[in-house]
C-alpha cells in the first residue's frame, strides 16, 4: 500500500481485498459457513462503493473483482496433493505481491496470515473463524519465551476479529481484538408465519455438529426429523448413528440443499435443532433459521446463548432430555421475534458497518 495515498484517503470508499483458504467456493455450494458470511459481506462492500477484490476459486460468484487461484476448492478435489495450509499460504502469498493495490487484506486465512506483516506496507484485518488456534507460542515453558518474541510481534501487528465472545476467551487475549458477529442478507430468507410439523436439522452430518442427538430428541419426543446436509468423510458415522434410524414420515436424510431448497427447508420447519458437540465459533444456521421465522433449539455449548435468546427466538438447553421438553414447548416461540431478532443483531448491514469501522481504525493506526 502507498501511504501517501492512504493519508489523502478519506475513508469513505477503500480498496479491499477479501482471502478466503480455497477449501470451499464463495459462496460455497452445499455448505453454510465462512464463505457465505465472506460472499455477504464482499457483496455488501461492493454495494457501498468499496474497490473489493476477491482472492478465491474460479467458480466462485461476486460482484468483485476475482483473482482466481484455482479452478475448483479443495472440497472438490486436492488438485495438488497439497495440505490445507499450501492452499491458504497460495491465496495470502499472491495477495502480499499485490499488496501496494490495497488500503486494508482482510484474511479470513487462520494462522498464515500472522507470517507476512512485516513484509508489507498494507495492514491486515484477520478474522478468525477457527475454534481452536495456535495465536502465538503454545508452550509457555521460560527456556522457549525468546523464540517467540518475533512471532508474538508479528501477531499482534493484526487486528484480529472474532465472530462471538465465547470464541474470543477461549484464545490468548489480544489487546489489538475486537468481536463482530457474522450477519446475513435478510432478503434471501423468507419470513414464514407458520412452520409444518417437521423438525430440521442443516449442517454437516457429523458427530461434532452433533446429527446423532437430534435424531436422540426428536425419538424421545415422537416428532418428525429432517436432516439436510453432507455426511462426506464421515460415512462410518453416518452408518452408525444416523442410518439405522432413518424411516420415511419419522427420521428423514433429505440429502444437501442449495440456497433456495435451504430458505424453504429452514422457512418451513417448526424448528431447528442445533445439538453442537464442540465449541462451535457461531453458527451461521441459527440466524438463518431465526431470519424465515423459525425458532432454534440447541445445546448450550459454544456461542448458542449469544445467537439464540432464551425463551425468546427459542430454547437455550442444557441436555438432551431438555431439548426433548424444548421441542414440546416450542410453540410458545413467536416467530415474529425470530425475524426481528436476526433484523436487530444479525444483519450484513450491521456486519459491514463494523468491519468498516475497523477497516478505518487499522488503517489510521498503521500510518501512525
Amino acid at each position: 500500500m502507498n501511504k501517501k495515498v492512504l493519508i489523502n484517503l478519506q475513508i469513505d470508499t477503500m480498496r479491499i481485498a477479501q482471502l478466503v483458504s480455497l477449501q470451499e467456493s464463495v459462496p460455497p455450494k452445499g455448505k453454510n459457513g465462512l464463505e457465505y458470511m465472506v460472499y455477504y459481506l464482499t457483496e455488501e462492500l461492493v454495494s457501498r462503493g468499496h474497490e473489493v477484490t476477491l482472492f478465491a476459486t474460479s467458480d466462485s460468484v461476486t460482484s468483485a473483482r476475482l483473482i482466481e487461484i484455482l479452478p475448483y476448492p479443495m472440497s472438490r478435489g486436492n488438485l495438488f496433493g497439497l495440505t490445507s495450509t499450501h492452499y491458504a499460504l497460495t491465496v495470502i502469498t499472491k495477495a502480499v505481491e499485490m499488496a501496494e493495490e490495497f488500503d486494508i487484506i482482510h484474511s479470513h486465512l487462520g494462522s498464515p496470515a500472522y507470517y507476512f506483516p512485516n513484509l508489507i506496507d498494507t495492514p491486515i484485518v484477520e478474522t478468525v473463524h477457527s475454534a481452536h488456534r495456535d495465536v502465538a507460542c503454545i508452550k509457555q515453558e521460560k527456556h522457549l519465551q525468546r523464540y517467540c518474541v518475533d512471532r508474538k510481534s508479528r501477531f499482534y501487528k493484526l487486528h484480529h476479529t472474532f465472530v462471538s465472545r465465547s470464541q474470543k476467551e477461549c484464545f490468548a487475549p489480544a489487546s489489538n481484538s475486537s468481536v463482530i458477529h457474522n450477519g446475513i442478507k435478510l432478503a434471501d430468507f423468507t419470513f414464514q408465519s407458520e412452520g409444518e410439523e417437521y423438525f430440521a436439522y442443516l449442517g454437516y452430518l457429523t458427530k461434532e455438529k452433533g446429527a446423532h442427538f437430534a435424531v436422540q430428541a426428536a425419538r424421545k419426543a415422537g416428532v418428525k426429523l429432517k436432516l439436510a446436509g453432507s455426511y462426506y468423510g464421515c460415512e462410518a458415522y453416518f452408518d452408525n448413528e444416523i442410518r439405522p434410524y432413518l424411516k420415511k414420515g419419522q427420521i428423514e436424510y433429505v440429502g444437501v440443499l442449495d440456497p433456495k431448497e435451504r430458505n424453504e427447508f429452514l422457512g418451513n420447519a417448526k424448528s431447528l435443532l442445533f445439538p453442537i458437540d464442540w465449541e462451535e465459533p457461531f453458527g451461521l444456521v441459527m440466524i438463518e433459521a431465526m431470519a424465515c421465522g423459525t425458532p432454534v433449539i440447541g445445546l448450550n455449548r459454544a456461542a448458542v446463548s449469544e445467537v439464540v435468546k432464551n425463551g425468546k427466538t427459542g430454547f437455550v438447553v442444557e441436555n438432551i432430555h431438555e431439548m426433548e421438553m424444548a421441542i414440546k414447548n416450542v410453540d410458545l416461540i413467536k416467530r415474529a421475534d425470530c425475524r426481528n431478532h436476526v433484523e436487530k443483531n444479525f444483519s450484513v448491514e450491521k456486519m459491514a458497518d463494523s468491519y468498516e469501522k475497523i477497516y478505518q481504525k487499522t488503517a489510521t493506526n498503521f500510518r501512525k
